[in-house]
C-alpha cells in the first residue's frame, strides 16, 4: 500500500510514461500498528481513523482524477471535505464536460483567449513568412501536408487558431461517457465509485484499468505522452498511421 497517493509524488518520464515515487510511507498488506499518515487532502475518512488498507490508494487515485478532470483545488477542511469522504460530489464540476468542443485552442491544445483568436485573420500567407523571415521550413511544411498525405494537420501552421484539424475525433463522434456525465461510463461515475464511503465499496484498481473508458482510451492513444489530440481522441485515419510522435 503506498499510503500517500497524490500529484505531488507522481512523475513523468521523458518517455511520457507516468512512475510513482516516495514510498516512505509504503506498508506491506496487511498493516501493521503504527504507520504514519499521509496528506490529509487525499486521505480517506477511515485512513484518519487508523484503519489502512488498499482502498485507501483507490480514494486518493479518485482524488487525483477528479482534481485532474476539473482543475479544482481540493479542500484540506470544512464541508467539501467533508463530503467527498462520503463520494458525495455535487459541490464540485462536472468530471464530463459538455462545453470542451467550444474551447478554442491553438495546435498545441493550449486555450486561447479572444485576443489570440482575433489574430487569425491577420496570419501572413506561407510565401510571406518565407521571404519575411527567411525560412522556408514553414511552407514546406504546408506544402508537405497538402500533397496528399494523411497525415495528421494537428500541428499545420495555418490552423493554430482553433479551427478545425483533420487530426482530432469529430465532436459528433465523441463517445456517450465522454459528453454525457449520466452515462453508465462516465468520469462522473467511475470516481463516485473511487470514493465511495466505505472501502469495501470501491473498485479494485484491476475494475478502474477494466472499466470502459479507460480501456476505449488505451485503444486509440497514440503515445505514452499525449501532447493533444483533440477534446475527444484522435481521428480515425489518425489511428491508421505511423504511431510515431509525428505531432512533435
Amino acid at each position: 500500500m503506498h499510503l500517500d497517493l497524490k500529484p505531488a509524488n507522481i512523475f513523468i518520464t521523458f518517455e511520457g510514461t507516468l512512475k510513482i515515487g516516495d514510498f516512505g510511507m509504503a506498508a506491506a498488506w496487511p498493516a501493521s500498528p503504527g504507520i504514519e499518515e499521509g496528506d490529509r487532502v487525499y486521505m480517506s475518512q477511515e485512513t484518519m481513523e487508523g484503519k489502512f488498507d488498499k482502498p485507501a490508494d483507490i480514494f486518493a487515485l479518485g482524488l487525483i482524477v477528479l482534481e485532474t478532470a476539473t482543475a479544482i483545488d481540493l479542500p484540506h477542511n470544512g464541508e467539501d471535505w467533508k463530503r467527498l469522504r462520503s463520494g458525495d460530489l455535487s459541490t464540485v464540476p462536472s468530471l464530463t464536460s459538455s462545453t470542451a468542443s467550444s474551447i478554442m485552442r491553438d495546435a498545441s491544445g493550449m486555450p486561447m483567449d479572444d485576443s489570440e483568436i482575433s489574430l487569425e485573420s491577420f496570419i501572413a500567407s506561407d510565401d510571406e513568412i518565407d521571404m519575411d523571415f527567411g525560412s522556408p521550413s514553414l511552407g514546406s511544411r504546408r506544402r508537405l501536408i497538402g500533397s496528399g498525405s494523411n497525415k495528421s494537420l494537428s500541428h499545420d501552421p495555418s490552423n493554430l487558431f482553433g479551427s478545425t484539424r483533420r487530426g482530432e475525433l469529430p465532436n459528433r463522434d465523441a463517445p456517450g461517457f465522454m459528453i454525457n456525465k449520466d452515462d453508465e461510463q462516465s468520469l462522473d461515475r467511475l470516481v463516485s465509485w473511487m470514493i465511495s464511503e466505505s472501502p469495501q465499496a470501491r473498485p479494485t484498481i484491476h475494475q478502474v484499468l477494466e472499466s470502459y473508458g479507460v480501456q476505449w482510451v488505451q485503444r486509440r492513444r497514440r503515445s505514452g505522452a499525449t501532447i493533444f489530440e483533440g477534446n475527444w481522441g484522435p481521428a480515425d485515419e489518425v489511428l491508421q498511421d505511423d504511431a510515431e510522435m509525428m505531432d512533435v
